[in-house]
């Protein structure tokens, strides 16, 4: 008898109305805990007060190239700061039942402040915006 895992998909939701004419997939978005955020981003908002830490992956679709990518918001103040990866390197190899495995460490971009709303769709959009337009995230369909 055929066993089926058990998991469940992580369903990916069309976000084109984030942006115009976007054409890529985003992940559900999940608030996370200082604890677990990217340090660069923690110490790009240290001293702010109430802030909340966001991540999230997306994916275009024809060439199926991803970004994780963590956002700060500050809602007092109406800034965020964000930082993402799109690719990774290898910094090691380990042995697994004979089979040698590539260790890997995502590899971030420098942490980004700017003017946002104090909602997360409106600041992954501005953020995206910004990355496009810094040549960080040139697969991701703008124009």
């Amino acid at each position: 008898m055929c066993e089926h895992p058990t998991g469940e998909a992580v369903a990916l939701h069309w976000y084109a109305d984030l942006l115009e004419d976007t054409e890529f997939y985003c992940g559900q978005a999940r608030e996370i805990s200082k604890e677990r955020a990217v340090p660069a981003l923690v110490k790009a908002v240290a001293g702010s007060r109430d802030v909340r830490f966001f991540v999230v992956h997306i994916l275009d679709p024809d060439t199926l190239l991803y970004a994780l990518i963590v956002i700060a918001l500050d809602p007092m103040a109406g800034d965020a700061v964000g930082i993402a990866s799109m690719e990774t390197d290898i910094v090691g190899w380990v042995e697994d039942d004979g089979l040698r495995q590539p260790i890997l460490r995502d590899v971030w971009t420098d942490p980004v402040r700017f003017r946002s709303a104090p909602d997360f769709e409106l600041a992954l959009a501005r953020y995206l915006a910004i990355l496009q337009d810094c040549g960080n995230l040139r697969w991701v369909h703008l124009s």
